[in-house]
């Protein structure tokens, strides 16, 4: 199994994160693998690991997405919401500009600015990672980094969405 395949995040969806950290590369991890082990312990609130994992994946590759969605988080960490929410911003212009449509990597940007702060870009970007893909209904419903959304009326509604989706999907193919 290659770690760049969504198989592994099971485990992260899972909430298993001591699991998930676990099967990730521990020797000369690159960028991505650091930005999910980060992802892992934030998820396990250890932020010093996390920003740590965070800062160095930025380091390594500042161009890689999930190393820009960690360095977000890592601004959090610090105190300097709105450095993340604008490194957020800018991240999101360039996906936008480039046409990328990677749904799950977009949930990632839509989970950092939740925990940052930025509902209505959270909501916003969440739908669009739902309308283009990706909506595991159990793990949206249950996903702590999504806690601050959850009284949202438009929360409400995108994760309807991601519900009806997830049974069609289920129906087909299970």
């Amino acid at each position: 199994m290659k770690v760049h395949t969504s198989t592994l995040n099971a485990y992260l969806y899972l909430g298993q994160y001591d699991r998930f950290i676990a099967s990730l590369p521990s020797e000369n991890p690159v960028a991505f693998d650091l930005f999910y082990r980060g992802f892992g312990e934030y998820y396990r609130g250890d932020w010093a690991a996390a920003a740590r994992d965070f800062d160095r994946a930025y380091e390594m590759e500042p161009s890689l997405l999930q190393a820009r969605i960690g360095e977000a988080l890592s601004e959090g960490i610090r105190h300097q919401e709105a450095q993340g929410i604008a490194l957020l911003h800018e991240t999101e212009r360039k996906i936008e500009e480039r046409g990328v449509r990677d749904p799950e990597a977009s949930y990632k940007i839509a989970q950092a600015y939740a925990m940052l702060g930025d509902k209505t870009s959270a909501l916003r970007v969440l739908e669009r990672s739902v309308n283009n893909g990706f909506f595991p209904y159990p793990y949206l419903a249950s996903d702590p980094l999504l806690e601050k959304l959850r009284r949202e009326g438009a929360f409400s509604e995108i994760l309807k969405k991601a519900r009806v989706r997830h049974e069609q999907f289920r129906q087909t193919y299970f």
